[in-house]
């Protein structure tokens, strides 16, 4: 008797087994790259808005300069992201929740705001802030440890809330994070020849992808080797197609374990970058100490990332207050306070540059350090968003609309890169924060509840 072995009778035969191979290419882990590799969010939040003209590139791809303000991150241009209104030099990002609260000139209360999306008073939010949304279904996921706050000459600020009244206090003591961190190295900074820590292991959100994946193989390519000796030449070829794309996943599935990290897939295995960074014990009251403290920030922020000790870190520079009696003698601005300087708009613009393209240069020292770290098909930095906030747009009129924002590394190929993208109208900041989640992997339609919907992922993805 002749079996009819059609398109139609092969691909019922063959089962949802084989139906299920393109699906199972393009799921995604929570949180995970295109690569498989773990994407992270570090979010570092300065005060006291900025010198519009130093600040937003001219729209379009970067083909000159970035300005003074970015210069810092000049030798890492490709992984920049701006954002800017289509005819001014202005962000096109507004804080609605505290505009719509009578509170637009309020942007010394704009902490709890720019995170969350949300706005109850100087000092709190309605709901949680994305890191911890993230880390929280990283959590449920298997993935340890997933957040971290720091700060820096922090008082009662945060960005980072577990939920609604919920802050989460930032730590300024680098020796406490550093040893809360590397608690089974010795308790000081890395000297010659230490050996690095060894990163966590154990069960994790890419574990069961990966569990999930291989049992399906197995039973598909099982399946079909049954199927397949049954058939003639013509239809074999058929089959064999499916069990060439079996060995593709297989290849992409190799997950060993080394001691200097986990692999997730080919390339450089997760965590192989980990070292122990160089922080030093700091007086948290002693302005003379700031910088210290910023660089300590910085390097645990890098550390924790290339060791996967954690993937959402907030780090808030300056308190919510204005920065009150911090000064920069090291930039030879002895006088007046930081507070004092963005005061005095237009006429301390000079100072105020200064002090933020300083700033830029604490954060081109991130840059550096997680672009340093291959990893996958890229780099450390190119699984990750680094993204930067401040509490108004400009620091002599405490304004929550257009407050700048930008956005450092593709978060493993979600964003757009090397270029300032421009808005045809202002948008709430609700809508950065679901596409900045869209790119950690949380599909949520909404940050900050149903009346700020939406998100600009048509505009800023990849």
């Amino acid at each position: 008797m002749k079996i009819d072995f059609s398109r139609r009778n092969l691909l019922k035969a063959l089962g949802v087994g084989a139906g299920y191979l393109p699906l199972l290419s393009a799921e995604r882990a929570l949180a995970a790259g295109a690569d498989g590799f773990p994407t992270r969010l570090i979010t570092i939040t300065w005060t006291n808005g900025t010198v519009p003209d130093q600040f937003f590139p001219a729209a379009g791809p970067f083909t000159s300069a970035l300005p003074a303000i970015l210069s810092p991150l000049e030798p890492y241009p490709s992984p920049v992201l701006a954002f800017r209104q289509a005819n001014a030099a202005r962000s096109p990002i507004d804080l609605n929740v505290m505009v719509d609260a009578g509170q637009r000139y309020g942007g010394h209360s704009a902490y709890p705001a720019i995170l969350s999306g949300t706005w109850k008073s100087a000092g709190s939010s309605t709901d949680a802030s994305i890191d911890q949304l993230i880390a929280a279904q990283l959590s449920s996921q298997g993935v340890r440890s997933p957040s971290l706050n720091l700060g820096a000459r922090m008082f009662n600020s945060s960005t980072s809330f577990k939920a609604g009244g919920q802050k989460n206090t930032p730590q300024n003591d680098a020796m406490k994070v550093f040893n809360s961190l590397f608690s089974t190295a010795p308790t000081s900074p890395a000297t010659p020849g230490m050996p690095a820590p060894t990163p966590p292991t154990g069960p994790s959100a890419a574990d069961a992808l990966i569990a999930r994946r291989t049992s399906v193989l197995d039973f598909v390519k099982k399946e079909l080797t049954q199927f397949g000796s049954k058939l003639g030449t013509e239809d074999k070829q058929k089959v064999q197609g499916h069990m060439d794309a079996i060995r593709e996943l297989e290849l992409k599935l190799v997950r060993t374990t080394t001691p200097g990290g986990t692999m997730t897939g080919p390339g450089v295995p997760v965590g192989q970058g980990c070292s122990q960074p160089k922080v030093s014990s700091v007086d948290t009251k002693d302005n003379t100490k700031y910088p210290d403290l910023v660089s300590n920030m910085m390097a645990l922020a890098g550390a924790a990332v290339k060791c996967d000790y954690a993937r959402c870190i907030t780090i808030d520079l300056i308190d919510d207050g204005g920065g009150n009696s911090l000064f920069f003698p090291f930039l030879n601005l002895p006088s007046p306070d930081y507070h004092a300087v963005a005061h005095q708009g237009k006429n301390g613009y000079t100072n105020k540059t200064k002090i933020d393209t300083w700033f830029f240069s604490q954060v081109a020292n991130l840059v550096k350090d997680l672009d340093s770290v291959p990893e996958g098909n890229g780099t450390v930095l190119d699984h990750t968003c680094i993204l930067i906030c401040n509490d108004m747009n400009e620091g002599s009129n405490h304004d929550v609309n257009s407050i700048p924002y930008l956005i450092i590394g593709s978060c493993g190929g979600f964003f757009k890169q090397g270029q300032a993208v421009s808005f045809s109208k202002n948008v709430p900041n609700n809508h950065l924060l679901t596409s900045v989640c869209h790119a950690m992997g949380l599909q949520i339609p909404s940050v900050g509840g149903s009346k700020y919907a939406g998100d600009i992922d048509s505009l800023i993805k990849a």
